[in-house]
């Protein structure tokens, strides 16, 4: 019965050192994160959506001269304006031959079949 108990004696001296521990390891990071000069995530945030709110309040833009190239438009050029295009002369039926892609003419058998 002795050895029940200082196990369990064991036990809780165990998970009340890890949790103190773990408590040390949190309590040194929050000292440690306030103290650097760095700032936090939600500091970064706040400051973003201030430099924002600055850019929406600042002075409009000028109108572009061109509205319509501002937009992607462009106006169709005139008859006279447009140059014809050759068209490509088409291939030969049976199209380019490479060489290097012929097979080589030495050899007896092919090469994914076995002899």
């Amino acid at each position: 019965m002795n050895d029940r108990q200082d196990t369990m004696q064991r036990i809780q001296v165990g998970v009340i050192g890890l949790v103190a521990v773990l408590l040390l390891v949190s309590v040194a990071n929050f000292v440690l994160q306030r103290a650097s000069d760095e700032r936090s995530a939600i500091e970064e945030i706040q400051a973003e959506s201030i430099d924002t709110s600055r850019d929406l309040v600042a002075e409009p833009e000028p109108a572009p001269a061109e509205p319509l190239a501002e937009l992607g438009i462009t106006p169709a050029p005139a008859p006279e304006e447009i140059e014809e295009i050759p068209t490509p002369v088409a291939p030969e039926a049976r199209g380019q031959v490479v060489p290097d892609l012929q097979p080589d003419p030495k050899l007896e058998a092919p090469m994914d079949q076995e002899q």
